[in-house]
């Protein structure tokens, strides 16, 4: 991976990620954290496949990002782990009790 994503994976032994055993989190990392630059490296590393993988599976999605990919993969949100997580989180409780 370029050295120049390593500001991305702040919380990340940037040396240890794998390009291929990682990609789920480095997908979603950049996608969230990234700019254009950030994106077009993903399209060029990775297949449409591997982006649709982590718009439906992966929780760790900005909101923004979230409706993004949804809307690039035609996806409903009930078929995105973010959205039933959100779903899933009852903020009616918390509101309450704090």
């Amino acid at each position: 991976m370029p050295i120049e994503l390593k500001k991305y994976f702040w919380d990340t032994k940037f040396e240890e990620l794998d390009k291929e055993k990682n990609k789920r989190y480095i997908i979603s990392r950049l996608y969230c954290y990234g700019d254009l630059k950030e994106i077009r490296w993903i399209k060029a590393n990775y297949s449409n496949e591997d982006i649709e993988d982590v718009a439906r599976n992966s929780r760790n999605l900005k909101p923004l990002v979230a409706n993004y990919l949804r809307q690039q993969f035609n996806l409903k949100k009930e078929e995105m782990a973010y959205y039933r997580w959100i779903k899933a989180m009852n903020y009616e409780y918390w509101r309450i009790n704090n």
